[in-house]
């Protein structure tokens, strides 16, 4: 798991590598107390079920699922911290 940042409020955190759930989910939960409020992550996995865990547990805690698409192998959860 790493997480880079792009800019000031930009963030990607590579979650891919085989990790199953609930790991990609633990990691962005993780990642995202320590960002500022309106600050961007984007979530690379490649396990199928994170399209669907990361972004309900990102919902559970009130923040902002802006996008889910896949890019071949691997998805892309776009979530904004509230």
């Amino acid at each position: 798991m790493k997480l880079m940042k792009v800019n000031n409020d930009r963030y990607i955190l590579d979650a891919r590598g085989g990790y199953a759930c609930p790991y990609p989910q633990v990691f962005t939960l993780k990642a995202i107390k320590d960002l500022s409020s309106g600050s961007v992550m984007e979530v690379l996995v490649d396990n199928p079920a994170s399209c669907d865990n990361v972004p309900a547990a990102i919902r559970k805690l009130g923040h902002e699922v802006l996008e889910v698409r896949q890019e071949g192998n691997c998805w892309r959860i776009v979530v904004r911290k509230r």
